[in-house]
């Protein structure tokens, strides 16, 4: 929840709770999370609410959960697999220990978000969706008394002129391609889901033709949105460290970079890609570069 490589915006932390909401078949379903037990031998309780809690709302609800936050995802293999002190990876282990891919299930959200990543601060990409939510999407109440607004949709944002976007939320020159990707949307000029079924490199390519869409935003995409484990999104953090560990310091370009992760480490790049992220903005790289995910 905390690693700043996500692909939608942060859910609402209380102590040690978060909360978040999704729509299952129509209904609006509000649920909060608490981790208990070990690293390796956990519980996730989870209490829910919403107008209509079925047998069937609860099933969806730990289907979506196994896939958000990467419950199936073998990570002791990651681990036994480079465990080898020669690979620098290895070192992040002890420290991130249980640390998996979080991963979002709505599409166009993920899209956007990841646009909004780019050149930006975790911090401020959060503030900007939070807008977006409050000032586009539906605003849903729950039994408990709370409400919440909803990621707004491809519609909503299609008919939005870009300046209008800049000036409620503080998104900058990435309202034009949020606009332009929206109505590419709404066209079918773009069906998000068919991605999933492309290659990466087919995926890639599609996605560099959008407006406003470079090579880390689309890899963002399809690590976090489509779950391509073999992509590895290259913001100033991985170019640095990737630099440091693996090539003596040398200067190399961010494609490059993304391309040794992706040989080096195959399947397994994008989990790559999350503890380097962390070891770098913690390590001692982490001086020498600005906090965001530009």
């Amino acid at each position: 929840m905390l690693s700043a490589q996500t692909a939608e915006p942060e859910w609402l932390r209380q102590g040690l709770s978060f909360t978040d909401v999704e729509t299952f078949n129509g209904t609006h379903i509000k649920y909060t999370l608490h981790q208990v037990g070990s690293i390796d031998e956990f519980t996730i309780n989870v209490s829910m609410t919403g107008s209509t809690v079925a047998e069937k709302a609860v099933n969806h609800l730990r289907s979506h959960l196994n896939v958000v936050l990467g419950l199936k995802d073998k990570v002791q293999s990651f681990y036994e697999t480079y465990a080898d002190p020669s690979e620098p990876l290895s070192s992040t282990f002890s420290r991130l220990r249980g640390l998996r891919l979080m991963r979002a299930t709505n599409l166009f959200e993920s899209l956007i978000f990841s646009i909004l990543s780019q050149n930006n601060s975790v911090r401020q990409m959060n503030r900007t969706a939070r807008l977006l939510m409050q000032h586009y999407g539906t605003r849903v109440a729950f039994p408990d008394g709370s409400s919440h607004h909803l990621f707004p949709t491809p519609e909503a944002l299609a008919k939005c002129e870009a300046r209008q976007l800049r000036s409620k939320t503080s998104m900058g020159y990435r309202a034009k391609s949020v606009v332009g990707v929206s109505r590419m949307v709404c066209r079918n000029e773009i069906r998000l889901d068919e991605l999933a079924m492309c290659s990466y490199d087919e995926a890639f390519g599609v996605l560099l033709d959008l407006p406003g869409v470079g090579p880390k935003v689309a890899d963002c995409f399809l690590l976090y949105g489509l779950g391509k484990r073999e992509a590895a999104p290259v913001d100033v953090w991985i170019h640095r460290i990737v630099s440091k560990l693996y090539f003596k310091g040398k200067k190399i370009t961010r494609l490059a970079a993304g391309r040794f992760l992706r040989e080096r480490f195959g399947n397994w790049a994008g989990y790559a890609q999350l503890y380097l992220f962390d070891y770098a903005r913690r390590g001692p790289v982490s001086s020498k570069a600005k906090a965001g995910r530009s």
